[in-house]
């Protein structure tokens, strides 16, 4: 009986390896999503191709991951109450006091914008039967139904934990995003831009070592540029294994609600040449910068043949210059 399980515990130990290695929503993806593993996953570069006889044109991708300067977290406050007044004196309260406690974080009134959502009657229905008539449902007020957003900026990312406790303790679960910000993204795009130059410029010197003057040729450009913030990066799955029953048709299978994880799915660096902090630990504003350069050299000029004529010239004593025919 041993010698029987010992193969399948090999196995099953060896699975798990591999699972550690690789992460449960790289797993997942392959069995449920069935990916094409085409030739860039697997490590195979991109193949060449020939544009004409005289062009060459040469694409590069720089990647920059830019650490935020600063962020805003907005939180959603929902109040529901029997009368206009009873409901916004109820959320002002939990305002009052989550403001009170950002306060004390730290955080300047500057840095907090209070936003108005909605304010709307909420409505139930009424009914009302008659002795010869069906039964009639007439909407009558209920009560009422507040929104406000507070926009909150801040600089330490760790603050965030303590923001959140903050507005738990007003009763207040609803964190709508968090969006990142760089000072000044046209520097970054500056950096990216020059450090792409730089790198042609390396191409066209070794094009240049195997004879192909790239610097002569004429030369025209296209780039562009973009950016992905980690609000657009956040990716879900659900790490289970699904179990196989073999169930007769009056067989019954309840099923639980399997927990979604969420995780931060970062630009991968595959298609770029250059990376600019390529190193990131928390999530990061991702620029990218395209720049294709198309290169037309001369065209080759056709060979010649050279013909050599012989021609014997005499100069006599009196100085007369004089052309010998000699066959």
């Amino acid at each position: 009986m041993q010698k029987r399980l010992l193969p399948f515990l090999f196995s099953f130990f060896a699975f798990a390896l591999s699972a550690q290695v690789m992460g449960n929503y790289g797993e997942q993806q392959k069995t449920y999503q069935n990916i094409n593993f085409s030739a860039q996953y697997r490590g195979v570069a991109k193949a060449a191709t020939f544009i004409g006889d005289n062009q060459l044109e040469i694409t590069l991708n720089a990647l920059s991951n830019q650490k935020a300067s600063s962020y805003t977290a907005i939180f959603n406050l929902l109040q529901l109450g029997k009368t206009a007044d009873e409901t916004n004196s109820l959320l002002n309260n939990r305002l009052g006091g989550f403001l009170a406690d950002l306060k004390n974080l730290g955080i300047p009134a500057a840095d907090i914008y209070v936003d108005m959502v909605n304010f709307l009657p909420k409505y139930e229905y009424d009914v009302t039967k008659k002795l010869f008539s069906k039964k009639t449902y007439t909407e009558i007020p209920k009560g009422f139904e507040l929104q406000k957003n507070v926009h909150i900026r801040y600089t330490d990312p760790s603050l965030l934990d303590h923001i959140v406790t903050a507005a738990a303790k007003q009763e207040i679960y609803d964190i709508v995003k968090v969006d990142y910000f760089v000072k000044d993204p046209s520097a970054v795009y500056s950096h990216l831009r020059e450090t792409t130059f730089e790198y042609l410029k390396k191409i066209e010197n070794q094009y240049k070592s195997i004879g192909i003057h790239l610097d002569s040729a004429y030369l025209v450009t296209a780039e562009n540029a973009w950016v992905a913030y980690p609000i657009n990066r956040y990716e879900k799955y659900q790490a289970f294994s699904a179990q196989r029953l073999d169930a007769d048709e009056n067989s019954k299978i309840t099923t639980v609600d399997k927990p979604i994880s969420r995780f931060y799915n970062a630009v991968p660096a595959n298609d770029y040449d250059i990376v600019v902090n390529p190193e990131i630990l928390e999530p990061a504003v991702q620029f990218s910068y395209n720049l294709v350069a198309r290169f037309t050299l001369p065209q080759r000029k056709p060979l010649e043949k050279t013909i050599l004529k012989k021609e014997f010239i005499m100069v006599t004593p009196n100085g007369e210059v004089k052309s010998l025919k000699i066959e």
